[in-house]
């Protein structure tokens, strides 16, 4: 309040002096004692300013005085007035005090206007700007969620948000910091350096607490530093900042477990005054952070919890059978090995993981006296056999969390020449996991001891497998699996053999192979 009424005084007093100075050059016209007068051009000065700083009436009212005071009416108080320019005293000065008056208060309007206009604009860019940045924060947590909603396992979640935030916050250095224990901490997938470059400082993590990030994670609050060289949070930390070359950085929280906190960073190579805004935004950021691991975590333990139940399940199966005993799991592993390598997403390798586990579930219902016979099964017990796909499946249909693996359940005995089961499908119209799952089953089988046959060598059991590609297998899925046991000598076992063995036999093997491939 006190203010505006020191601007209001001000503006009286200015007025004042504008109009004091008025009078004070037509007492000087008086004084001159002629018309015209060398004081009359001094009238501009007030008029224009006048003009220029208050509204039109006042200046006006100034140029009536000047007008006034530039007249042949000044005769009467005993100016002498040259009558050649009579015309010009009632006429011309008038218009020209007017002129003044008008122009400059024309100009204070268009200076008015313009300057509004500018912080119109200026107003308009903040805007702009402030909206680019909450659209590009917006496609930052739509990345992320799609991250989290496609699949994708921890690290690539956590990759993603890194290279997103540091997007986001035109930051040439992002990373999630955790904490090891209770005494270090380290970062996470970092963008603008690498976790080999922060080993060679601390190989085993910095001291927790340290820095923006340790500051944050330990009093649970978003922090900032200006230049962390002057930052007392800043210790052996400064050593590693000099080395990545970051000068400025904030950090803001979030929990990963009960009374664990991780921290979500960004850095700059300059000295940064952070703004509200821009610690705001890094916090909402640190939660979307949060909700995404925390959702990835929730649907990896669902996933364990779903196989963890399949093994159960087919280990219950295989116990009926002591020739096959961890073949499942074996089938398992190496399916999704193949998978990844055939470059498929996290949650197609996650559900063939689950269907090769599952493949045959469906065998419960098969008798013992035909699941364990040693000799050539009849026709009979080879169709009772081979009902374990379709009894598979339909135990998977009626499981919420089993029904990924229903495709491949139902279609791993069917071949790449359309001459398997239960459908007699071919080539890509086999589900791909249902190929894999072919491909691994016929090798683990081959090199496992059954009760009709010992186990195969790892050279006979590729070999065999190299010569069925394009008739009973998928050739790509061969040709895959065969580079991925080359690259990964440890999978082949001792001698050649695959450790613990495992499932089926191509047609050209042995006489009685359909029985072989089914049982």
């Amino acid at each position: 309040m006190d203010e505006r009424t020191n601007l209001k005084s001000g503006r009286v007093a200015e007025a004042a002096a504008w109009l004091a100075m008025t009078a004070a050059i037509a007492a000087l016209v008086v004084a001159d004692g002629r018309m015209p007068s060398v004081f009359s051009t001094a009238f501009f000065v007030p008029i224009a300013l006048a003009g220029y700083r208050y509204h039109l009436s006042f200046s006006v009212f100034l140029a009536a005085i000047a007008s006034a005071f530039s007249s042949p009416a000044l005769e009467a108080i005993g100016v002498d007035v040259n009558e050649a320019m009579m015309p010009s005293f009632w006429l011309a000065w008038p218009a020209f005090y007017l002129f003044i008056a008008v122009m400059a208060n024309q100009w204070a309007s268009i200076q008015g206007q313009r300057s509004t206009l500018q912080d119109s604009e200026a107003n308009v860019n903040e805007l702009n700007e402030h909206n680019l940045r909450r659209e590009r924060e917006l496609e930052t947590l739509s990345a992320i969620h799609d991250a989290v909603i496609s699949g994708g396992d921890e690290p690539m979640v956590v990759e993603e948000i890194t290279k997103r935030v540091a997007e986001t916050c035109d930051a040439p250095f992002a990373s999630i910091t955790l904490p090891v224990g209770l005494q270090r901490q380290r970062p996470l997938l970092p963008v603008g350096f690498s976790e080999e470059m922060y080993r060679e400082l601390f190989p085993q993590g910095a001291p927790f607490g340290e820095g923006v990030d340790g500051w944050a994670m330990l009093h649970r609050k978003v922090a900032s530093a200006r230049n962390v060289f002057e930052d007392p949070r800043y210790d052996k930390m400064r050593d590693f900042a000099a080395l990545v070359g970051f000068v400025s950085a904030a950090a803001a929280p979030f929990q990963l477990d009960d009374d664990v906190y991780a921290a979500l960073v960004i850095a700059y190579p300059e000295e940064h005054e952070f703004t509200g805004e821009e610690l705001t935004r890094l916090e909402r950021l640190a939660q979307q952070t949060e909700l995404a691991i925390r959702s990835v975590r929730q649907r990896e333990s669902l996933s364990r919890f779903a196989f963890d139940t399949a093994i159960a399940l087919t280990e219950a199966i295989e116990s009926r059978d002591p020739y096959t005993g961890g073949h499942c799991r074996r089938l398992a592993d190496l399916s999704a090995l193949t998978a990844h390598d055939l470059h498929m997403s996290a949650s197609e390798v996650e559900s063939i993981r689950l269907g090769a586990a599952l493949h045959d579930m469906g065998k419960i219902v098969v008798p013992d006296s035909i699941l364990k016979k040693p000799d050539k099964l009849t026709p009979e017990e080879y169709a009772i056999v081979k009902q374990h796909c379709y009894s598979g499946g339909q135990i998977c249909k009626r499981v919420g969390f089993l029904q990924a693996a229903y495709p491949i359940v139902y279609h791993h005995h069917e071949r790449w020449d359309g001459r398997g089961y239960p459908d007699g499908i071919a080539g890509e119209r086999i589900p791909i996991g249902a190929r894999i799952v072919a491909v691994m089953d016929a090798y683990d089988a081959m090199t496992t001891d059954r009760p009709y046959r010992g186990a195969m060598s790892f050279d006979e059991a590729t070999a065999i497998l190299k010569d069925g590609a394009s008739s009973q297998w998928d050739p790509a899925i061969v040709d895959t699996f065969l580079q991925m046991l080359t690259l990964r000598p440890e999978l082949q076992g001792e001698d050649g053999f695959l450790r613990d063995g495992g499932l089926v036999l191509p047609d050209h093997v042995r006489s009685h192979r359909s029985e072989e491939v089914a049982r």
